[in-house]
């Protein structure tokens, strides 16, 4: 699922990525939205003959409310996070307004959990990286496919709008999220962003890999309106 770079007068819409990996250790999920993203996610599963048990591991990059939103679906898989992201927590819990502190507290206590450290593989042919900057414990992962080095980036770089000015907006450390979106556009070939489509580098450009629109429906009398990018 998709993420879209829009927010409201009301704050954030919360749309935000969701991969899902085929691995050697089977069905893995990085990221799981929001809440309001369970009927969607849910079909995208059933579409590709997945069941919530099939998934063996979710990995989250940080642990903001449209990023977790999902976890506590999966009953099977063990919840990859990383240190540095409870360390920031537990110091700025109360100062980041996208921190939903029962659905947080709530998940660092399951038994699921599991913290690393470091930059490890956590699946086969998958490296995690350090891209502090928009929280103080985010990361991104890393997958080589062929000759290309794909980075799925989520809120490191949010959309291609932070690719091109190199400004991580919002972020909790400025500085460091500019460095992680410098070393996220060195290494990649494609990147994969939180809040926008699939973006493919080419000689320094930022190329959309495909048209992003998302569909509003309202519910008072079924009108559809398409938001396109």
């Amino acid at each position: 699922m998709s993420g879209f770079p829009a927010r409201s007068a009301r704050g954030f819409l919360g749309w935000s990525t969701i991969v899902l990996l085929q691995t050697r250790r089977g069905y893995a999920l990085f990221d799981t939205g929001g809440s309001g993203d369970r009927p969607g996610l849910m079909a995208k599963l059933t579409e590709r003959g997945i069941d919530p048990k099939d998934i063996r591991t979710v990995i989250l990059s940080h642990l903001h409310f449209d990023h977790i939103g999902n976890s506590e679906y999966f009953p099977k898989a063990q919840i990859v996070l990383h240190q540095s992201e409870v360390d920031y927590v537990r110091e700025h819990m109360d100062d980041d307004p996208a921190l939903s502190r029962y659905q947080v507290e709530g998940l660092l206590r399951s038994p699921q959990l599991t913290l690393v450290s470091g930059e490890p593989d956590v699946l086969p042919g998958i490296r995690m990286i350090s891209t502090p900057g928009h929280t103080g414990g985010h990361v991104s992962l890393v997958i080589t496919v062929g000759d290309k080095c794909i980075v799925l980036a989520q809120d490191a770089i949010k959309h291609r709008g932070e690719i091109e000015t190199g400004i991580p907006l919002g972020a909790f450390d400025q500085e460091a999220g500019r460095e992680s979106i410098r070393r996220i556009v060195d290494m990649a070939d494609i990147i994969v962003p939180g809040h926008d489509g699939t973006l493919i580098m080419e000689d320094g450009r930022v190329l959309a890999a495909s048209p992003l629109a998302a569909e509003v429906i309202l519910t008072l009398d079924g009108r559809r309106i398409t938001l396109e990018v």
